[in-house]
């Protein structure tokens, strides 16, 4: 699937196409943020809009 641009989404469905990503296709935030072409701290911004963080440990953005 191609997003033209990912950061203009809705936050929730930001997150849903980013853990998708993170679960199958990318290792870390890093590529995860290559991959959409969105920096990584405007991907964690626009996470912490809807109260998630990014966790290293299960490769996931998570709920605070």
């Amino acid at each position: 699937m191609e997003l033209n641009h990912p950061e203009r989404l809705e936050p929730h469905i930001l997150l849903g196409i980013a853990n998708e990503r993170l679960r199958h296709d990318c290792k870390n935030l890093q590529q995860l943020s290559d991959d959409l072409d969105v920096p990584v701290k405007q991907l964690e911004r626009l996470m912490k809009q809807i109260h998630y963080h990014y966790q290293i440990k299960n490769n996931q953005f998570t709920h605070d």
